[in-house]
């Protein structure tokens, strides 16, 4: 690994945990309504039946059982929500949760998470500058938005190929009915082979290939774009923080793009994982449907609505934390490189 690679996935690991500490709190106050009330959350017959839930801090989405988080919780459901004017939104439920449990009940999930989100974003973001660079010295007349996006699409379906097996081991040791391990459970899921293996992939790559190229592809134009009509950037002197608040308006702007173009195929992954890990769930889609065959399926059954349910939530979490992981990344860089040429 060289210099320059090990920088690039020291800022990724960064980035991957200051944006899992802000966006986690969130996603824990919505996963505590969904999996303690959830008639107040209008959850799915689906979501409602399976015994883990998906919890996603804006990186990578985390399969978890809901048993272990219902251990943890101090608050019944009836301190949780209330029936008084108040209204029951997320900033209301999470100045409870902390009143009665404290203030590390709102990472509760972040542990596990973790473990996952920062080697798949650091080896996410850093195959990512790899590819560009490569690129663009073998096609220099390529736009380098298009560029982005070949790249952004390669990087991400590399990381989602390595750590997909992972997780499904990790959500099975988790499941507390067996204590085999690590190299038990690898073995058990190897003898399905490569199907078994990687079980619902096709679902994570429908989704994130297409994100991760719209996504890259609007860094790169809005960097562009924000640079050279700098406007209101421009009366930041210094040089370094006004390439980081370009990066974080862009990862606003790319972000918010990326999660309404992606969407359709975010609520079939999510769809798919409730049914590989609840094969009794009935909510009209089995893990034995293909991504194209579940699009159709949801388009057929609930037709727009359907494909638009949940859209706001994700945006309003997702945007954000793209925002915080390319601001965070660019200003972790930044920082390493400093600290580097001091030390030569």
């Amino acid at each position: 690994m060289t210099d320059d690679t090990l920088k690039r996935s020291l800022a990724a690991s960064v980035g991957a945990v200051l944006t899992s500490l802000v966006v986690t709190p969130l996603e824990v106050v919505k996963t505590r309504l969904q999996v303690q009330v959830p008639n107040v959350a209008k959850v799915s017959h689906a979501a409602r039946t399976c015994p883990y839930y998906n919890f996603s801090n804006g990186l990578m989405d985390t399969m978890l059982p809901k048993e272990s988080l219902l251990k943890k919780c101090k608050c019944s459901p009836e301190q949780l929500v209330t029936s008084s004017p108040r209204p029951n939104s997320v900033l209301y439920t999470m100045a409870r949760i902390v009143r009665l449990e404290g203030p590390f009940a709102l990472y509760a999930g972040l542990p596990p998470t973790l473990l996952f989100a920062v080697p798949s974003t650091a080896m996410y973001f850093t195959s990512y500058e790899m590819l560009m660079m490569q690129g663009k010295d073998a096609f220099p007349n390529v736009n380098p938005g298009v560029m982005a996006m070949a790249s952004g699409s390669l990087a991400r379906a590399g990381a989602a190929t390595v750590f997909s097996p992972l997780e499904l081991i990790r959500v099975q040791m988790q499941s507390g009915e067996t204590t085999h391990s690590f190299t038990t459970h690898f073995r058990q899921v190897a003898k399905g082979g490569m199907r078994q293996l990687y079980r619902g992939l096709g679902a994570t790559l429908a989704r994130d290939i297409p994100f991760s190229a719209l996504y890259w592809f609007g860094i790169e134009t809005s960097k562009a774009y924000l640079s050279s009509n700098g406007g209101v950037f421009d009366k930041c002197e210094n040089s370094q923080w006004r390439q980081v608040t370009i990066a974080f308006v862009a990862g606003v702007l790319a972000g918010t793009f990326a999660t309404v173009a992606t969407h359709p195929f975010d609520v079939v992954k999510t769809r798919k994982q409730f049914s590989i890990y609840s094969p009794t769930a009935t909510d009209g889609a089995g893990a034995s449907l293909s991504s194209r065959a579940m699009l159709a399926q949801v388009w057929r059954q609930e037709g727009l609505a359907g494909f638009s349910a949940g859209l706001v939530p994700r945006a309003v979490k997702v945007a954000p934390a793209c925002a915080i992981m390319i601001s965070t990344y660019e200003a972790a860089k930044i920082a390493f490189e400093k600290n580097s040429n001091s030390t030569t």
